[in-house]
């Protein structure tokens, strides 16, 4: 398991051909909040920003992230998932929690993910229920929105002090 935040910031290569590409900017979440779709990647110069699938991933590694090749890495509109998030402005990291019936259970800080499935495990929160850091295990269902994301209000009996 392996935190968004651990690997922003970390070098992007390509194996076919061993080509430095750029660094992770922020990760793309499908909009039930279950799985990581793909990467955003900063390129630096020109280039700017671009978009690479989970399926182009080889290894997250404690140094670096390793696609299967520089053609995987293309602009953003290109991957019909990932321009879909960026048309509907979603974003994990930042948003506010709250129940279904209106109780704040914090901000998203980060969140946790199997880094050989994709597989949303849990959320950190900040604030909310313990008023500092807690852990929520991924739930069975969670709305992302623009500013807020929203869960059943008995998924606060499973949020755990870290």
């Amino acid at each position: 398991m392996v935190k968004a935040t651990d690997i922003i910031g970390r070098r992007v290569m390509a194996r076919e051909g061993g080509q430095e590409i750029g660094k992770i900017a922020d990760l793309f979440v499908d909009p039930t909040g279950k799985h990581v779709l793909g990467f955003l990647i900063s390129t630096g110069g020109l280039g700017g920003k671009k978009a690479a699938p989970w399926a182009a991933l080889q290894a997250i590694g404690p140094d670096s992230v390793v696609l299967d090749s520089a053609g995987s890495v293309v602009k953003p509109d290109k991957v019909p998932e990932i321009k879909e998030i960026l048309d509907k402005e979603l974003a994990v990291r930042g948003l506010q929690l709250n129940t279904t019936q209106g109780k704040t259970l914090g901000k998203i800080e980060d969140f946790r993910f199997d880094e050989q499935s994709g597989a949303i495990e849990g959320f950190e929160l900040s604030g909310g229920v313990f008023g500092h850091k807690s852990i929520l295990p991924a739930p069975p269902s969670i709305e992302l929105g623009k500013d807020v994301a929203f869960v059943a209000p008995e998924v606060e009996e499973t949020i755990e002090k870290l």
